[in-house]
């Protein structure tokens, strides 16, 4: 598991870096100090492999990537709506 988790930990870095560098009005300073600040962390706190996922870690992740996607299918509306039909 430990190195999955590396590999995805690396994809949302560098994703998230050039997401920075391409779009205006991101405080990249500040994303690169919370990065130093989590690997930092995460040197200290360590990665201990716990147990397997059961169905309830299973349940539990689909229940919160619909939560996440209501709140920014939400934003996204709101958006739309500010950007194209508010006066």
């Amino acid at each position: 598991y430990g190195q999955s988790v590396y590999k995805q930990a690396m994809g949302w870095i560098v994703g998230l870096i050039l997401f920075g560098l391409l779009v205006q009005g991101i405080n990249n300073w500040a994303h690169g100090g919370g990065l130093l600040g989590g690997i930092g962390l995460g040197f200290i706190l360590g990665y201990h492999e716990r147990k397997k996922e059961t169905m309830y870690h299973r349940i539990l992740a689909v229940g919160l990537i619909l939560i996440t996607a209501i709140f920014l299918g939400s934003a996204l509306l709101q958006a739309i709506h500010i950007r194209f039909f508010a006066r």
